[in-house]
């Protein structure tokens, strides 16, 4: 932690000057946890502080209080910068303490906003848990709903959702038996693609380029277990094996669903992985890729989504995979790099044309879009 408390591995001459492998191994000896809450602690500070009112006390034309529940990385500033954009009063809970029930009968709201933090496997089982409980309890809205929280930060469960419903998605494949896992392993065409089942930005994703290689990370998955690249070393994954096939791709599309507006970005590849590249911009959906995603959030009921598709075939001619799903999702860094596809989509009142409406729509990870939703949902629009 004394690195991190030295501001030595947020230093941007370190980053600059220091390769990535050695970043990675000095990451690997420190409290990777304590690393990133600090990068989200700063990030928080610049988003107007982590230290905020407890209760918001200004003036609002709406006869409501949302509860918005905190988070150890601070995502929750999102959701606050959001209700005070929108004049919504709101209510802080912390929902990790141990006497947080009794807590929450006290907060008197009509609503929850949450974005659960899922750095390590116990914080994720802590709110897939309590924000179960609080839904039980409450009766009350909870925007992202449970159904859309329980596929976060879940490659497994996205899995299985797919298969269950029938959406095209590369062919993956969930062991929790070695035999069997290496019985696939030796007909398998490689590469292959290992996934942890949580982890951001491809921190978990591991390109497999041969029979041997994957023996060998498999009777690691199963033995001491896989750690994702910056995970924290006590915080392993193992017990199982989830392999996909490896789809070639020069990009990665995400269209955002909101509500019944829609936006779309594409995530250019460097390297092996668009995923967490950072070389991401707005741009116009391909023929029939709203309907297809239309199609896929319908059919979970979800309405606050992304969803990521590989595009197969040609531009003309595609046919779309999805690759990931996420009801929260990361907030757009520098608003300055926009272009003629920034904007939202939705379908005209009869259902059968896409409508497009210029502008920027993805404030605070589009939490605004999320607050002015939950208004109507509450009578209030």
């Amino acid at each position: 932690m004394r690195l991190v408390k030295g501001d030595l591995l947020h230093s941007e001459r370190i980053k600059r000057f220091v390769p990535g492998v050695v970043r990675e191994t000095l990451r690997s000896h420190i409290d990777s946890v304590g690393y990133q809450l600090e990068v989200c602690r700063r990030l928080a500070g610049e988003l107007g502080g982590p230290d905020l009112e407890r209760d918001a006390t200004y003036p609002s034309p709406y006869p409501v209080t949302v509860g918005i529940v905190k988070d150890h990385a601070y995502y929750y500033v999102y959701n606050v910068r959001a209700c005070r954009d929108l004049a919504v009063r709101y209510r802080l809970l912390d929902i990790s303490r141990s006497d947080w029930i009794e807590r929450l009968a006290q907060c008197d709201c009509d609503a929850f906003l949450v974005w659960p933090s899922a750095l390590i496997s116990v914080w994720k089982q802590m709110y897939d848990e309590r924000l179960r409980v609080l839904a039980q309890v409450t009766r009350k809205p909870i925007v992202p709903s449970l159904d859309e929280l329980w596929l976060l930060d879940s490659k497994r469960r996205v899995r299985e959702w797919l298969v269950a419903n029938r959406i095209p998605h590369p062919r993956t494949e969930v062991f929790y038996d070695l035999d069997e896992a290496m019985a696939f392993l030796r007909l398998a065409s490689y590469p292959v693609v290992y996934k942890t089942d949580n982890g951001a930005s491809a921190s978990g994703v591991f390109v497999v380029r041969n029979r041997r290689q994957g023996e060998r990370m498999a009777k690691l998955a199963f033995g001491k277990g896989l750690r994702l690249r910056r995970g924290d070393r006590r915080d392993r994954q193992w017990g199982y094996l989830l392999v996909q096939e490896f789809v070639p791709h020069e990009d990665e599309w995400r269209v955002v669903r909101i509500g019944e507006q829609y936006l779309c970005r594409r995530k250019e590849r460097i390297g092996n992985f668009a995923s967490g590249s950072g070389a991401i911009g707005w741009a116009m959906p391909l023929p029939g890729m709203l309907d297809f995603v239309k199609l896929v959030t319908d059919r979970g009921g979800f309405e606050s989504m992304a969803v990521d598709l590989f595009v197969v075939g040609s531009r003309t001619g595609s046919r779309f995979l999805v690759n990931e799903l996420q009801c929260v999702f990361g907030a757009i860094v520098h608003q300055g790099e926009l272009n003629e596809a920034t904007g939202r989509w939705s379908l005209d009142s009869g259902g059968a044309q896409w409508r497009f409406e210029p502008g920027f729509f993805y404030q605070n990870a589009c939490a605004n879009l999320r607050v002015a939703r939950l208004l109507g949902e509450l009578g209030c629009s």
